[in-house]
């Protein structure tokens, strides 16, 4: 059976298995041009002034999130051309400590794609853009429009001067100037063949509001993001031409450099790819080379990465219960652990419906499974004898497709499969049983607990050790609920203490008298004996329905 480990000792004992099984996968690499975010980072990057932002707000246990990762990081690789402007943030919304931002923002599903501008503040009627696209590039397409907002893209006026754009970016070599017209004011470009970029530009939208239809010049600027020397600046006046002793042409661009002398470019059409080889083949001609691409890497082990990441949530919320530990429980319960014997009649058919009289109050499944299992309930209660395959028919007409949530254990995660795991997840079952039960019959929680590790479960010597703690604490002395949930915590310590050290312990869980001195100060007095009524509050304060996690779970419901 399982056992308790103080705080202290989980960090020494996370960072050594971090060594030995090398437990290092993420979900989301900074190599692959995402950064993580959390709830203490979230509103500072968000409020950026020099970039677009792209979240995903996503679930690491949900299916469906785990389903993009893939498409995620195609997207996130191919936009690291455009880092200097637009910034790639994941948040993990199954997290304790980001629940709140996830339902301040309103997610609900995940994976969620939003897009923010630059200085963003959060505002009642505006909550971020949503991306619904999962094709690359048609959020690339969306994305390009977003960004076109950005103080990058401002025009250039006639009272604006080339040299105080080198003054504000000290390692700046080269700006870029590409005319970029309102179609129905330049007829001759419009005749010299124009791009599809300007092709599907609606005339009509060409105002003193909206003054530039045409694209080229917001893709020539998207595309020469990567070489970081080099600044492209858009302009719509014809005019400007003269601050470089030249006359208005067509598809001409204008090189400048920090002295003031300036280069005359001509792409061999009037489209941005044009524009962009045009720079890049007189960049290379004075060797000036992009950024360097991104690193090779593999796609995440998602399996490896949620482990490191319950490994990770430990640090941080080592006072907390999980869902997923209490779901995984009564998912091996009703599906394994009490289809082992072949007949169903007296006391085994007794604690069978008991059990599922305490789910049917006390269940901590979220309502469709709570529904569910009090159909189950009532499905059995009449019933005086039962085989194998009847509750087997039983179980598939009540529960039906039902999934649950909870896939891995997460406070009973082991080092290894064949340990903890099941067993612990058992003792917090019927540890968070106890302590909510203070409204049903006195012993009911012992009682189920006694005969399920009597008839049901297949560990002889975890029966013998509750026989035997059983005669020295008779569950008839237990008259009241405080009772009632201490001897389950003494039955819990008392198995500890006598299979501490056997092959069934786990070396980075070891086998202790819980709660540790250091979980729980006030637990023991000067000789380091009990102080049961502070025990029984930090029980109370740990197994109560307001202390479970939703961290593991698959489900919105926390941020929903």
């Amino acid at each position: 059976m399982e056992l308790y480990i103080n705080s202290l000792n989980l960090l020494l004992l996370l960072s050594t298995q971090f060594i030995l099984f090398g437990i290092s996968e993420l979900l989301y690499k900074p190599e692959d041009n995402v950064e993580q975010l959390n709830f203490t980072t979230f509103e500072a990057k968000l409020g950026d002034p020099t970039s677009g932002k792209l979240v995903k707000f996503y679930n690491a246990f949900c299916e469906d999130s785990q389903n993009y990762l893939p498409g995620f990081r195609n997207l996130s690789r191919r936009l690291y051309k455009w880092r200097r402007i637009l910034k790639i943030y994941v948040l993990d919304c199954s997290q304790d400590d980001n629940n709140k931002i996830c339902r301040s923002y309103i997610i609900r599903s995940t994976p969620t794609l939003r897009y923010f501008p630059q200085s963003y503040q959060r505002m009642p009627n505006d909550l971020g853009t949503d991306i619904t696209s999962r094709n690359v590039r048609e959020i690339q397409s969306d994305l390009a429009l977003f960004l076109k907002d950005l103080d990058h893209f401002n025009m250039f006026k006639r009272e604006d001067n080339v040299a105080d754009i080198f003054k504000d970016n000290a390692n700046l070599k080269y700006v870029v100037m590409v005319f970029q017209m309102c179609l129905s004011e330049f007829l001759p470009h419009f005749e010299t063949g124009n791009s599809d970029e300007e092709r599907f530009a609606s005339l009509d939208d060409c105002n003193e509001n909206n003054p530039v239809v045409a694209a080229i010049g917001r893709n020539t600027l998207l595309e020469l993001l990567p070489y970081e020397d080099v600044i492209v600046r858009i302009f719509d006046d014809h005019e400007i031409y003269t601050k470089f002793g030249i006359s208005p042409v067509p598809n001409l661009l204008v090189m400048v450099n920090r002295d003031g002398n300036h280069l005359l470019l001509t792409p061999e059409v009037d489209t941005s790819h044009a524009y962009v080889a045009a720079v890049q083949q007189f960049l290379i001609f004075i060797n000036k080379n992009p950024q360097k691409p991104l690193p090779k890497t593999l796609p995440p082990n998602i399996e490896e990465a949620l482990r490191y990441e319950i490994f990770e949530h430990h640090k941080h919320h080592s006072h907390r219960i999980f869902r997923a530990d209490l779901e995984r429980a009564i998912d091996q319960i009703l599906n394994v652990e009490l289809l082992r014997p072949t007949h169903f009649v007296g006391a085994k058919l007794t604690v069978l419906r008991n059990f599922l009289r305490l789910l049917k109050f006390l269940s901590p499944l979220k309502e469709e499974a709570k529904e569910r299992l009090v159909g189950l309930y009532y499905s059995m209660r009449l019933k005086r004898k039962l085989t194998r395959a009847g509750l087997q028919e039983i179980l598939l007409k009540s529960l039906k497709d039902y999934q649950f949530d909870g896939k891995q254990y997460v406070g009973c995660i082991a080092s290894r499969p064949s340990l903890r795991g099941f067993n612990c997840s058992l003792w917090t079952l019927f540890h968070y049983l106890s302590v909510e039960s203070e409204h049903i019959k006195i012993a009911s929680v012992v009682l189920v607990f006694h005969g399920y590790v009597k008839l049901f479960m297949n560990c002889k010597e975890c029966s013998q050790k509750i026989k035997e703690f059983k005669k020295i604490y008779p569950i008839a002395n237990i008259t009241e609920n405080n009772q009632e949930i201490l001897w389950l915590w003494r039955a819990h310590n008392y198995v500890n203490k006598e299979l501490a050290g056997d092959s069934t312990e786990d070396p980075l869980f070891p086998k202790i008298q819980f709660p540790s001195e250091k979980d729980c100060p006030n637990c023991r007095g000067n000789k380091s004996e009990w102080r049961t009524d502070e025990v029984l509050k930090y029980l109370k304060t740990i197994y109560c329905l307001k202390n479970l996690s939703w961290f593991g779970m698959s489900s919105a419901k926390a941020y929903t």
